[in-house]
């Protein structure tokens, strides 16, 4: 990729002030998103024989407080993701997050659960490095482990805020943002990693929207 994010990146969510902080991420954070862009979309939609739309958060509705974090979408369409299982890249203060995200109640939300519950092929046997995240609000994540991820599954059809992000993480101190070349192909790996599951939510939500 043309552009990487660095080690100094975290600190952007010490920033005081919308302004301030929102001209750092527009500088450091916004380019690397265009270059994830240019780098994996069209290879994500040839793959998934779909058109998915890129989007970056402009966080155009805030007028005070700045940002906790900061991301850019892999699908949906031109008037947004959020209803859509959709492949995410999140910036914060304790990580970078690259993975698969069912967040505020998206169509078919029951659905694409319940088939993930059914059918585990997809994600039964996931490397030890893979993380859960509950709610996309908060930094907090899980370890993945099978059981774990059964629960996180059920809660999501339990409770109302339910959600659930998979993927993986780059935290601060990591190696990762010291070598261009090596974050470049583990952006490309996770990513490679989550589209079987991508691909499995994609396709339930497209044979709900045909039962409509």
């Amino acid at each position: 990729m043309k552009q990487v994010f660095k080690p100094s990146v975290y600190k952007i969510f010490d920033i005081d002030g919308l302004d301030e902080r929102m001209a750092a991420i527009r500088a450091e954070i916004q380019p690397v998103f265009q270059a994830i862009r240019d780098e994996f979309q069209p290879d994500v939609n040839d793959q998934l024989t779909m058109n998915g739309v890129f989007h970056i958060a402009q966080h155009a509705r805030r007028t005070k407080n700045p940002p906790s974090s900061t991301w850019c979408a892999m699908g949906g369409d031109s008037r947004g993701y959020k209803k859509y299982p959709h492949l995410q890249v999140q910036v914060n203060g304790d990580y970078i997050f690259v993975g698969l995200a069912l967040i505020d109640n998206p169509t078919y939300e029951d659905e694409m659960i319940h088939d993930l519950l059914v059918n585990r092929q997809a994600w039964q046997g996931l490397p030890e490095d893979v993380v859960l995240i509950p709610d996309h609000t908060k930094e907090v994540y899980k370890p993945f482990t099978e059981e774990t991820m059964e629960h996180v599954l059920q809660r999501v059809l339990d409770v109302k805020k339910g959600e659930i992000m998979i993927g993986r993480v780059i935290e601060p101190g990591s190696d990762l943002l010291e070598d261009a070349t090596e974050q470049t192909a583990f952006i490309k790996a996770s990513i490679d990693l989550i589209l079987p599951l991508y691909a499995q939510t994609l396709q339930t939500y497209r044979r709900a929207e045909e039962k409509k």
